[in-house]
């Protein structure tokens, strides 16, 4: 993979992830050796550090514009590979309940229940709005998905400011502090030039880590 680094203003420093294998190196225009090892180091640290969070839960507000529209609450809970989230419309309508991982589904609501491997697609089908979710999982962490070439654009902290991932562009517009001692994203937007997600994180909860045995 070829990544290209620049700092366009301030700490901000760019990514680009091109074509796998296209070149054997990786090219640098206009930063300085050691401003460039900083901000790599940074990226690098805090990628470790949210990789690290297997166990969490999301609570927030949701809402798109485009081919389809859509607003309400999302409560995201997060178990290694296993998710459960909990989407509504206001006053609650249109409840949905979405468990299992991205590749196999369960779609449960007052109708009744159903497993998908295709759950965008289902959800698409059903209401008429969707949500990418083998991409949100990693992007509302504020991480890339593995293995999928990207560009990104990273402040002197760390933190992702833009992300272009699988033919989605997401802008990170503000964070929080959180009990890890990790600012986590608060308010972001996910656009794939069709559809615009507007994300804004009311809260995040992680497990307290257990203590001594007595």
């Amino acid at each position: 993979m070829t990544s290209v680094f620049r700092r366009p203003t301030g700490r901000r420093f760019h990514i680009a992830c091109v074509a796998v294998l296209l070149l054997g190196g990786c090219t640098h225009w206009g930063v300085q050796p050691g401003e460039e090892a900083a901000d790599e180091r940074a990226w690098a640290q805090r990628q470790a550090a949210l990789r690290s969070l297997t166990h969490w839960t999301l609570n927030g507000r949701i809402a798109s514009t485009g081919l389809f529209g859509f607003s309400g609450r999302v409560r995201w809970q997060q178990a290694d590979e296993t998710f459960v989230i909990d989407v509504a419309g206001p006053f609650g309508a249109g409840a949905t309940r979405l468990t299992g991982h991205p590749q196999q589904v369960e779609i449960r609501n007052a109708d009744g229940a159903w497993v998908t491997s295709d759950p965008e697609g289902m959800l698409r089908d059903a209401y008429g709005w969707t949500l990418p979710l083998d991409g949100l999982q990693a992007w509302a962490l504020g991480l890339p998905i593995d293995g999928v070439p990207a560009a990104v654009t990273v402040n002197g902290a760390g933190q992702l400011q833009t992300l272009e991932q699988a033919g989605w562009v997401i802008h990170y517009e503000a964070y929080a502090p959180t009990d890890t001692g990790l600012a986590m994203p608060q308010k972001l937007t996910v656009d794939n030039g069709e559809t615009r997600w507007r994300v804004l994180v009311d809260r995040w909860t992680f497990p307290t880590p257990a203590g001594p045995a007595g």
